[in-house]
């Protein structure tokens, strides 16, 4: 039985390119980070996990796809 009508289904997950509130470094962040994400110049938390979607203390600048 041929299945042309059943579509894929797209992650609801991705990267996001993310800049520092304290510094403007920009970094790539997994959406849905299991661990706590530094900044690498600053050392500012700029994800922390939260059981789903990390939580993002900065601001979001898009997609890194």
């Amino acid at each position: 039985m041929k299945k042309d009508h059943v579509e894929i289904p797209k992650p609801s997950s991705k990267f996001q390119k993310v800049n520092c509130n304290e510094c403007g470094e920009l970094q790539v962040v997994y959406s849905h980070a299991s661990t706590q994400v530094a900044c690498n110049s600053c050392g500012n938390a700029i994800a922390e996990a939260t059981g789903s979607k990390a939580k993002i203390n900065g601001k979001v600048s898009g997609s890194a796809e």
